[in-house]
């Protein structure tokens, strides 16, 4: 059996749990739990802005990383010119 990924969330759903929903136009969503469901389908939540999926801690871990790439560059730049 095929572990599924929460459409929303982005936590691996094991066989036999959580529930398919297809939209008109053939799209499969698989959501882990009725709250995922409904924060996208009712709510409709867009995941980056929502602090408990797995996509806004990618993007914060992302932004991390480019102001302290941002910072490296900017010291380095500094010390060429002093």
């Amino acid at each position: 059996m095929v572990n599924k990924t929460c459409t929303f969330c982005g936590t691996e759903i094991e066989p036999g749990t959580g529930m398919t929903y297809i939209r008109k136009d053939g799209n499969v969503m698989n959501f882990c739990s009725r709250k995922c469901r409904i924060n996208m389908l009712k709510l409709k939540r867009v995941p980056r802005r929502v602090k408990w999926t797995r996509e806004y801690q990618n993007l914060k871990r992302l932004r991390k990383n480019s102001e302290i790439q941002k910072q490296k560059t900017e010291e380095a730049q500094k010390g060429e010119t002093e």
